[in-house]
């Protein structure tokens, strides 16, 4: 009897990896979901993000700089959209230089220049469609990531993190562009990035948002067209929004807050055990797991049926997909940022 006990705590111990993210998640989304947030899904993303393999504790000193970094560029867009939209000859250079520092910035973690890259592009464009907009999102997403860093230090006080995390995490930390000429990279991802920034905003495009997003997302890994992450891409997502879509559907047939809980533990639990099974889809499912959250929340705040906003969803990101793997095929052939011969 003694021997299954202390079976089942080493077991345990090995799932706490998994025990985290799952306890992580639920919890900032049903905290966001019962505050009444706008968009909550975001803070179950949020929360992923700084919980997925091979992540540590921020610690407090991080948080608050990203919380203030954050603002201090989300309210940099929102002056940007109130009183510089209307000139193109001043907002466009911003935005190139924002993009160009973006890439070569590298001494901060890429997660955080993503988010700054996508705040600093999408908080002016969404000012486009009513000035105040712009503030309104920014104020809700600052929200949500502020319930989803008190959610994750909770999780890794809880379930904290194992001497064999610990180990793998040191052991997973390779030398980030290592023999590459940080300029040419930079300069290409800017060559790659503001074309697509320059056509949704002369256009005023609000129906394929999502593509400029994922285009940003895409554009960070600058070799894209030599992996097969297109096909893989396509699947995680619709994947992901299939379960997004039953879901959703299954609380419309018994509308239920217990239940409600029940569904996202247990989808949780699907795709942060794939997640962490070390396997070479376990990206796929970190995808899938978002597109899940991102599915859900916009069926629940859009007239559109379901389906509709699963195929819409995969088309916006096959042509983000298509567009960043010509684009980066074309300017890395002419302008090679790796350093050769060394």
């Amino acid at each position: 009897m003694l021997d299954k006990v202390k079976g089942f705590y080493w077991n345990l111990k090995e799932d706490t990896p998994v025990l985290r993210c799952v306890f992580g998640v639920t919890l900032g989304l049903v905290v966001a979901t019962t505050l009444g947030y706008l968009v909550p899904h975001i803070t179950a993303i949020f929360v992923l993000m700084f919980l997925e393999p091979n992540k540590k504790p921020l610690g407090l000193k991080k948080e608050i700089g990203i919380v203030l970094g954050l603002s201090l560029l989300g309210y940099f867009g929102v002056i940007v959209g109130k009183y510089i939209i209307d000139y193109p000859l001043v907002l466009l250079p911003l935005l190139a230089l924002i993009i160009y520092w973006s890439f070569r910035f590298i001494k901060i973690p890429e997660t955080i220049r993503l988010l700054f890259l996508i705040l600093a592009v999408l908080i002016p464009f969404i000012s486009l469609k009513a000035n105040l907009l712009g503030s309104v999102v920014l104020t809700a997403l600052l929200l949500n990531l502020i319930i989803a860093l008190v959610v994750i230090r909770i999780a890794f006080f809880i379930f904290p993190l194992t001497t064999q995390e610990d180990k793998i995490i040191e052991k997973k930390n390779p030398i980030a562009y290592k023999n590459m000429n940080l300029d040419k990279l930079a300069f290409n991802g800017l060559l790659v990035i503001f074309p697509i920034v320059f056509i949704f905003y002369l256009f005023n495009s609000n129906i394929a948002i999502l593509t400029l997003v994922f285009a940003v997302l895409l554009s960070f890994d600058p070799f894209i067209y030599q992996s097969k992450k297109g096909p893989a891409l396509i699947f995680a997502n619709v994947f992901g929004g299939l379960a997004g879509v039953l879901a959703y559907n299954i609380l419309v047939i018994a509308p239920s807050y217990m239940l409600y809980i029940f569904l996202i533990i247990s989808v949780a639990f699907y795709f942060v055990i794939n997640l962490y099974s070390g396997k070479k889809t376990a990206p796929i499912f970190k995808i899938s797991f978002n597109t899940f959250f991102v599915v859900m929340g916009v069926i629940a705040t859009s007239s559109n049926e379901a389906g509709d906003t699963i195929w819409e969803r995969v088309l916006q990101i096959g042509l983000a997909i298509l567009y960043v793997i010509i684009a980066f095929k074309i300017v890395n052939t002419l302008n090679n940022p790796k350093i050769l011969n060394e």
